[in-house]
């Protein structure tokens, strides 16, 4: 049997001017790591700080990832996580190394380049995840900056890979990887299983909450746990009242996500080969007043973790998967920001509910309860809102439209919204599926004008649409533009 091995690393304590040291990111690692082992992983290491006390290079990152893809035996999973400032530029992703200097030009061919393609191909494990908590959109120091800067994940896996790697970032493009300041507090009497003084990043900590809280039978796909995390994420970002929308976890890769399992069953684990992983204490407030996890920017447990699922319905990690290596798109909008669909065993659950309230309580009483649920889907070729739940009971249908709006068309919807209301998106209330509308109405208005436009020609005897603010941030989503 394969072994689950994990490498974190973290670089935290910058030194450059303009480039704020992030310094939870050591206790974040430390939590991560010991939750893993508890887990069953057999060998965890954590590289948040090196013994000789050198700062962590370029070259010391470098040399542990290919070394610890080299050293993997057949069968292998591999969990690899990078954590630290990061810049895309040229297509490329890069991680920031503590002791990067302001005077490197071009500034990202002193970073380290989150690209082992050669080393994947070559590696005997079965699969490697790699996850990516460095989400920054680009930088700006004084006269130099990183140009170019568009979205993560241009890396192209080869076909030899196509059945075992995996790239999951803490964002999507355009959006920061944001962290929780020791100062910051959830309102008082609320617990959301984090503690005054905590400083973490959402992600790492979320990645954290979700391992330790997934039952000793459960080892979820890829995607069922990519939606988990995502809930948390949301959580904690509405619960620190963080600004904008809670930011949105992205997905690389050429498998099916949901044929794809790297976590062990509890219970799986033998004597770990690697030290004890202490867990992590309560850090010191970062020294800059910034809840991003980017260069130069200044914008505004250990209980156990609490239930994956939430009241307020929180967006879905975007997936991708292609014969090709593909990347999904999607910005902090409105629109591009949808409720989470409940995991499967979620799904599941409620449906093997609905049969044995049937059994015990008759049709009657699953009707009633299936009027308080609703979600956004299809009718024919546009909007509409459902109540109900959408699945079906054997030939019984458990929801009827609610509201129809052929005022939106999916075919002015960009690919990935299109995708997402067919499977349906699911929301708690009435309240939220109008939310949800009015905001998928703005996005097609935009992809519909735009499309408009573009086709408008000059001297025509006609006047092109004009965008209101809010449909002009959108335009980038639509197809073709």
């Amino acid at each position: 049997m394969g072994r689950h091995r994990a490498l974190l690393i973290g670089a935290s304590d910058y030194e450059m001017r303009g480039v704020q040291p992030l310094p939870f990111i050591p206790g974040d690692l430390r939590r991560l790591g010991s939750v893993l082992e508890s887990r069953g992983f057999q060998d965890v290491q954590v590289l948040s700080a090196r013994a000789d006390g050198k700062q962590i290079s370029a070259n010391y990152v470098n040399a542990r990832v290919i070394g610890f893809l080299r050293r993997a035996r057949r069968g292998d999973t591999l969990l690899i996580l990078l954590s630290g400032h990061g810049v895309h530029a040229r297509g490329r992703d890069f991680l920031v190394p503590e002791d990067i200097d302001e005077d490197m030009h071009p500034f990202e061919s002193g970073c380290v380049a989150i690209d082992w393609r050669r080393h994947l191909d070559e590696t005997l494990a079965e699969h490697v995840v790699i996850l990516i908590d460095a989400c920054r959109e680009g930088i700006h120091q004084d006269s130099m900056g990183v140009a170019g800067v568009r979205e993560w994940g241009k890396q192209e896996i080869g076909a030899a890979l196509r059945r075992k790697v995996a790239y999951v970032y803490a964002c999507s493009p355009a959006q920061l990887a944001l962290f929780v300041r020791a100062h910051e507090a959830v309102p008082p009497g609320a617990d959301h299983g984090t503690r005054p003084g905590e400083s973490f990043s959402l992600f790492s900590r979320s990645v954290s909450d979700v391992v330790a809280r997934l039952p000793g039978t459960e080892a979820p796909a890829l995607d069922e746990f990519m939606e988990a995390v995502q809930d948390r994420v949301t959580e904690l970002h509405r619960a620190y009242r963080k600004k904008g929308r809670p930011q949105i976890l992205r997905l690389v890769t050429d498998i099916p996500s949901d044929n794809f399992f790297f976590l062990p069953r509890a219970g799986q684990s033998a004597p770990s080969a690697s030290p004890p992983v202490s867990p992590a204490a309560p850090l010191p407030a970062p020294p800059h007043d910034a809840s991003a996890m980017g260069l130069g920017t200044t914008s505004t447990r250990t209980p156990g973790p609490p239930p994956l699922v939430h009241p307020d319905p929180p967006p879905k990690a975007t997936r991708s998967r292609a014969s090709t290596p593909t990347t999904s798109r999607r910005a902090p909008s409105p629109a591009a920001t949808p409720d989470r669909r409940r995991p499967s065993w979620i799904r599941r659950g409620i449906v093997a509910a609905t049969v044995l309230a049937v059994v015990t309580g008759g049709l009657v009483g699953v009707r009633q309860w299936t009027r308080t649920q609703y979600y956004v889907g299809v009718v024919g070729s546009h909007v509409a809102v459902y109540q109900g739940l959408s699945q079906k009971l054997g030939w019984i249908r458990l929801s009827d439209v609610q509201e129809d709006h052929p005022e939106i068309e999916l075919k002015y919807l960009p690919g990935y919204l299109r995708n997402q209301i067919k499977e349906t998106i699911a929301v708690d209330n009435v309240g939220q599926a109008r939310t949800r509308v009015r905001e998928l109405a703005v996005q097609a208005s935009a992809c519909k004008k735009d499309a408009a436009r573009r086709e408008f020609k000059a001297g025509s005897g006609t006047t092109p649409p004009s965008l209101t603010t809010e449909e002009q941030q959108l335009i980038p989503l639509c197809e073709g533009s």
